[in-house]
């Protein structure tokens, strides 16, 4: 099997928009990057996996990334792409000459990243309950499935590359504000990548829907988001120094996918619960149910991505353990359809259009406009992610 990575700097060269927003802005508080991993092996198409510095990625862009990969490579390739989902960075979603740009460095880039041949590749893969950054914040709710996940892999008995998995938004500083940054996922890479040279890192949004920093965090600063930074930083460092190279298992990389039609039909009020006491939030989110206000959050330049099928892809290493990469983002509820020790959920995967609030706890919180979903989608995507989970066909 041969495995290669490279990270780009991505820090735009020109003025560009802020997430969502026609307002333009260039300079950063730290650097921002497109992150690539190719695994190619030795009996299927390569995988490319592509993280980007940026909110959110629809399914059309992540398509014009495979394209542009593929034109390079000269050969079909299976790709994912994932964003960091860093809320002050430049928006793909908006600003189409930010997007070429950001296209024209995977373009020049990814040919020139290292493949190096490896007889044994195996992995580790490590969880743990994690809170200390970002819990649930729908109110009079703690969700049991807030993680921390180390996975590496080794090639020849040597950790040449770790996926940072972490299922909290990264949202400590104020919207719309100062310079760009990568918020606590670029500040960890970094981190670790001067602790551990030679090594490299990327990371994957868990189902963080309704978890970000919100009754952690003590201020909306760089600062603040430092020092959460650091928090997370420990926790994975210290994943990372409990792996002995000898209880690595051997990699048998499989990929498979999956689509689930579109829905139309609305969640009505019958289905919500809803608590004695709400947050402001979740009160305007209430009067938009009851028709005084409108049901959907308008955009100041363009809609949500219209798609009639979700792309779900199964990035599976052993009988062992696999990664579910899905489009939504998903509340954290979702990590109860998986056997946790055996499979990660991946948000933000390739294309972005709604929240997907839970199957069991369907109680309304501070994104009920944005689920036009029915529990048909719901049960077919609990369905899948058990099923994958265990290995089972779908």
């Amino acid at each position: 099997m041969k495995i290669g990575f490279q990270q780009f700097n991505i820090n735009p060269t020109f003025p560009v928009n802020r997430m969502l927003r026609e307002e333009k802005h260039q300079a950063v508080s730290d650097d921002l990057h497109c992150r690539i991993i190719a695994i190619w092996p030795d009996d299927d198409i390569p995988f490319y996996h592509v993280s980007i510095d940026t909110v959110e990625l629809w399914k059309k862009r992540e398509d014009q990334v495979t394209e542009v990969i593929e034109e390079v490579l000269g050969q079909k390739i299976h790709c994912i792409c994932s964003v960091t989902h860093c809320h002050n960075c430049p928006c793909m979603t908006t600003d189409d000459a930010y997007v070429d740009f950001v296209l024209d460095v995977i373009r020049h880039g990814v040919g020139t990243i290292e493949l190096k041949e490896y007889m044994d590749v195996r992995y580790l893969y490590q969880y743990e309950y994690f809170d200390k950054v970002g819990k649930s914040r729908v109110m009079d709710y703690t969700t049991p499935h807030v993680y921390a996940e180390t996975l590496s892999l080794y090639g020849d008995g040597k950790r040449i590359l770790t996926f940072l998995i972490h299922n909290v938004h990264p949202t400590t500083k104020d919207l719309w504000v100062d310079d760009f940054t990568a918020e606590y996922p670029g500040y960890c890479i970094e981190m670790l990548r001067r602790e551990y040279p030679g090594e490299f890192f990327t990371f994957l949004l868990g189902p963080a829907g309704d978890t970000s920093p919100h009754f952690v965090r003590k201020g909306r600063d760089y600062a603040e988001m430092v020092r959460l930074a650091e928090l997370l930083h420990q926790e994975f460092d210290r994943q990372l120094k409990l792996q002995k190279a000898e209880d690595a298992k051997p990699v048998s990389f499989r990929f498979e996918e999956a689509v689930i039609e579109r829905s139309d039909m609305q969640v009505t009020m019958e289905t919500l619960h809803i608590p004695e006491k709400l947050n402001s939030d979740e009160e305007a989110v209430l009067r938009q149910l009851n028709g005084e206000g409108p049901i959907r959050r308008k955009r100041e330049l363009r809609e949500f991505e219209h798609v009639q099928q979700y792309h779900l892809a199964h990035v599976i290493l052993s009988e062992e353990y696999s990664l579910i990469f899905e489009p939504f983002e998903l509340y954290s509820e979702y990590y109860g359809a998986v056997d946790k020790r055996r499979c990660s959920v991946i948000s933000i995967s390739h294309g972005f259009e709604h929240y997907l609030t839970g199957l069991y706890l369907p109680r309304l919180n501070v994104h009920g406009s944005l689920q036009p979903f029915s529990n048909d989608v719901r049960r077919r995507m609990w369905e899948i992610f058990g099923r994958w989970s265990r290995q089972e066909e779908v």
